[in-house]
């Protein structure tokens, strides 16, 4: 396998659900992932340990989500999308499972306590919202805010974003500044969001 930094996501795919250096290919999933698993960890747990353990069920749910995707059934989803959902889905039962032997509940709502680990609808109707809300998107965003949207929506940082479009930083910062007023003055996203 060439150099991983240089191969396509799909190949490094291909080469964890074929076992051929998969040891390698995940560790390079790893590091392009890292940013996004980072971001929802900390947004769920504060404490290191708690924060250690959240970690790895992120690792778990990322190779889960590297066995699983299928480009062709998740038509216009992209693995990113994907795995931002899988390691969301699995950190939401992580935290209800400590929730449950803590006898608290810390961050979500009774409701979010109920579901299911893997419920498929709610998977789908997520899935559903975000495609809608990325079509309305790229027709409201020029091409290079759709790009930095995409990818920040992906869980890359303003860095990565800026070294994949050959951008500064600083002008990826712009972009993000236009999103937020696109997108928060469109009525259909703001619908979109707003449906249950």
């Amino acid at each position: 396998m060439k150099f991983l930094k240089e191969v396509e996501l799909s190949a490094i795919l291909e080469s964890i659900k074929s076992g051929v250096e998969s040891d390698a290919a995940y560790a390079e999933l790893v590091v392009r992932y890292a940013p996004m698993m980072r971001g929802r960890v900390l947004s769920m747990f504060s404490e290191p340990s708690e924060i250690d353990e959240a970690m790895q069920e992120a690792h778990i749910a990322l190779h889960d989500a590297a066995l699983a995707y299928d480009a062709e059934k998740c038509r216009g989803v992209t693995f990113g999308l994907y795995a931002g959902i899988c390691v969301c889905n699995r950190l939401k039962s992580h935290l209800r499972s400590k929730s449950r032997e803590n006898a608290k509940v810390d961050k979500f709502s009774e409701a979010d306590g109920e579901a299911a680990d893997c419920d498929i609808e709610s998977f789908l109707a997520t899935r559903d919202m975000c495609q809608r809300v990325m079509n309305i998107a790229e027709g409201l965003l020029s091409e290079l805010e759709y790009a930095v949207f995409r990818l920040e929506f992906e869980g890359y940082t303003t860095r990565d974003i800026a070294l994949k479009l050959g951008k500064t930083p600083k002008s990826v910062d712009n972009a993000k500044t236009r999103i937020a007023k696109r997108l928060r003055t469109s009525n259909e996203i703001r619908s979109i969001l707003a449906e249950d």
